[in-house]
């Protein structure tokens, strides 16, 4: 059975390229666009990796990660833009 990553990112093009790649590498791959749309994922699909941004709208990365931490183990890779 395929491993499932969420990827969470406001920007379509880098959304859909890590996607397409993570696809293509054999994962099932699940995609949001805000905070609130990726807790309601990850509550529904409980995914093996969760690639997050930090700046998102409605909750930001960083909030996001804590309500995740508290309910789970699972792994968190964080991607910012800011330096």
């Amino acid at each position: 059975m395929a491993r499932t990553i969420l990827i969470v990112d406001d920007e379509p093009t880098l959304r859909e390229t890590l996607a397409e790649a993570l696809d293509a590498d054999g994962f099932r791959v699940l995609t949001a666009a805000d905070g609130r749309e990726a807790l309601s994922r990850f509550r529904e699909h409980h995914p093996d990796l969760v690639v997050l941004d930090i700046m998102l709208p409605e909750l930001s990365g960083i909030e996001v990660c804590r309500i995740i931490r508290a309910e789970s183990g699972v792994p968190i890779v964080m991607l910012t833009a800011k330096s």
